[in-house]
C-alpha cells in the first residue's frame, strides 16, 4: 500500500472508538472552517453504522473517548469534523467499505483511497467541491455507487471457465448471463481478488496493495493507483445502498 498510508496497518494497536451521534454536526467541539470535514451523505432507505478507526494523532476529544461507531440515519447527512486525523470509517461494522483518509502526512491535503479488502458496500468517497484529480480530467471519486452493476459490466467479457470458477467460489452469484450478488470479505481466493481488481477494475483497494517487505504483484500494483492525493481537507462519503 502506497507509504504514505501505512499507518493504516496499526489501526489494530489503537483499537476502536465510539462516537456518539449529537444532531447532525459532530467531532472536536473547536473546529474552525480550515479543519478536515467529512460530509456522510445518506441518499439510502437504510441507516448505515461506521467503525472509526485512527492512530494516535487524534484528539480525544474528536471521539468523546467513547468505543463505538457513527450511525447516519437513512436520508440523512452528517458533518464530521475529526480534527487532525489519519484513519478510516468503516461501513456495516467492517463488512462494508473501509473509507480511508489521512489529513495528517501532507497539511492542507488529504492523502485517500476506498478499500474492500475486508468488505464492500454501495458507497463513494471524494472531494466536496467535485473537483477532479491533480492536473487530470479524472474523476477523484474512489469506491462505486453499485458494486453489483460494476461487476456485471465485466461479466459478460470473462470467459466461461472463468466465470464457472468465479460462481464455484461463493463470491459471485447468478448465472453465465447475469450475476446477482458479488461481495468480498478476508478470506476472498486469489481468483476473486484478481477478477474484481484486475478485469472489473473496482475503484477500490481489493487487493492489499505495496507492503513494505512484501513483494508486490500486478494485483497489488493495480491497487496502489487507487490511492489519490487532493489539495484540499474537505470530503464527502455518499450512501447509495
Amino acid at each position: 500500500m502506497n507509504s504514505q498510508l501505512l499507518a493504516f496497518l496499526l489501526f489494530a494497536v489503537f483499537g476502536l472508538l465510539e462516537i456518539t451521534v449529537v444532531g447532525a454536526d459532530q467531532g472536536v467541539s473547536t473546529s474552525s472552517p480550515d479543519d478536515p470535514v467529512v460530509t456522510i451523505i445518506n441518499t439510502s432507505s437504510q441507516d448505515k453504522a461506521y467503525d472509526v478507526e485512527t492512530d494516535s494523532t487524534a484528539p480525544q476529544s474528536a471521539f468523546h473517548s467513547c468505543t463505538a461507531c457513527i450511525t447516519v440515519g437513512a436520508g440523512q447527512t452528517v458533518t464530521f469534523h475529526p480534527g487532525p486525523f489519519n484513519g478510516a470509517l468503516t461501513a456495516n461494522h467492517h463488512t462494508g467499505t473501509r473509507h480511508e483518509l489521512n489529513f495528517v502526512s501532507t497539511p492542507g491535503g488529504i492523502w485517500y483511497d476506498d478499500d474492500m479488502q475486508f468488505g464492500m458496500s454501495d458507497e463513494t468517497l471524494g472531494p466536496s467541491d467535485n473537483r477532479n484529480k491533480i492536473g487530470s480530467t479524472d474523476s477523484a471519486i474512489a469506491g462505486e455507487q453499485d458494486t453489483l452493476a460494476k461487476a456485471n459490466a465485466a461479466w459478460s467479457h470473462t470467459d466461461s471457465g472463468k466465470q464457472q470458477a468465479l460462481l464455484d467460489s461463493g463470491y459471485v452469484a447468478g448465472d453465465k448471463q447475469k450475476l446477482t450478488m458479488v461481495r468480498m470479505d478476508a478470506q476472498a481466493p486469489p481468483l476473486v481478488i484478481n477478477w474484481l481488481q484486475m478485469d472489473a477494475d473496482f475503484n477500490a483497494y481489493i487487493g492489499a496493495g505495496s507492503v513494505d517487505g512484501n513483494v508486490a504483484t500486478a494485483v497489488d500494483h493495480a491497487a496502489d493507483k487507487k490511492t489519490t492525493f487532493l489539495e484540499t481537507n474537505k470530503m464527502t462519503i455518499t450512501i447509495y445502498q
